[in-house]
Order: C-alpha cells, then sequence, then structure tokens
C-alpha cells in the first residue's frame, strides 16, 4: 500500500492549474465596459436591467384574472368567459384535452396559424409551458396571448362559452 501512495505522489502535479493573475481575484480591474455586439462595439458601461414591476396581492383568483386581462387590454366579458373556462384559474393542471389557463388557449394548434404564432412569440409564447403556471409571468404571456387571439379571430374562439 505504501508503494501505491508513493506512486500516486510521484504522479501528482508539482503546482495547481491557477487562472493568470488578477482574473477573478481580489486584485482583478474591474470589467470594462467595451464588448463586441456583431459588427459594431458598446463602448458605454452597461446597466443592469430594469427590476420587474410588482404583482399586487390579490384578494381571489378572478381578481387576479381580471388584473392580467385589464392589462393586456381584454375586453370586460373576457372576466366572464375566464370564469366559465378555468374558474379564474391559471395554473399547472388547469386543462381540457387541448386547452390551457384561464381563457384555455390551444396553444398547440394556435402556434402553427401563421396569423398568431409571431404575435405568441411576441407574448413569449413557445409552448403551452409559458402560459400554465402559477407565476406572474405565465398569467402575463396567457393574457398576452388570448389577446393576440381575440385580435385575430374575435370571440369565435370562445363562441362555445359566451
Amino acid at each position: 500500500m505504501g508503494f501505491v501512495l508513493v506512486l500516486l505522489l510521484a504522479l501528482a502535479p508539482a503546482s495547481l492549474d491557477l487562472p493568470p493573475e488578477g482574473i477573478n481575484g481580489p486584485a482583478a480591474d474591474p470589467p470594462t465596459a467595451t464588448a463586441e455586439r456583431g459588427t459594431t462595439v458598446q463602448m458605454t458601461e452597461t446597466s443592469p436591467p430594469p427590476p420587474l414591476a410588482t404583482t399586487p396581492t390579490f384578494t381571489d383568483n378572478c381578481a387576479e384574472m381580471h388584473y392580467y386581462r385589464a392589462n393586456a387590454g381584454l375586453p370586460a366579458n373576457f372576466d366572464r368567459i375566464g370564469w366559465r373556462e378555468s374558474n379564474c384559474r391559471n395554473e399547472e393542471g388547469v386543462h381540457t384535452s387541448c386547452c390551457w389557463g384561464y381563457w384555455q388557449l390551444n396553444v398547440a394548434l394556435h402556434l402553427r396559424d401563421h396569423r398568431l404564432v409571431d404575435r405568441y412569440h411576441s407574448c413569449g409564447v413557445y409552448s403551452r409551458f409559458d402560459v400554465d403556471g402559477d407565476n406572474p409571468g405565465d398569467k402575463a404571456r396567457q393574457a398576452c396571448a388570448a389577446k393576440a387571439l381575440y385580435d385575430v379571430v374575435g370571440m369565435s374562439a370562445w363562441a362555445a362559452t359566451r
């Protein structure tokens, strides 16, 4: 066993592989403001992104859905539609066989429609996973996508709910 230890020590590197001096160390220079971006060079310091707006606290699911509906610019009758479609709930598991969230969007079908795909992408919707969660981002994307659908096809997407 002593022979194995001697052999391992002989094969071990004599020094550690450390980054060059000044990188990620206490004496590191502050990051420079120059960064190449395609064919242009950024010469000013990049600011951190602005903080996300805080979402208010709601008394119930329908008040929360109303907030997202109003911010997306959907008509008031979408409060009633959301109650009928999802009981004002937008969370994992609130779906029918095809459709998800407050207003039961058929995201897979809509993303195949040339009239909707760019609008959905501008809302940040690339799959049903982007609209069916219980977090503010998913709820805002659900409302944005519902508004995009409404702008393209009107109330026909919710004809059975009216």
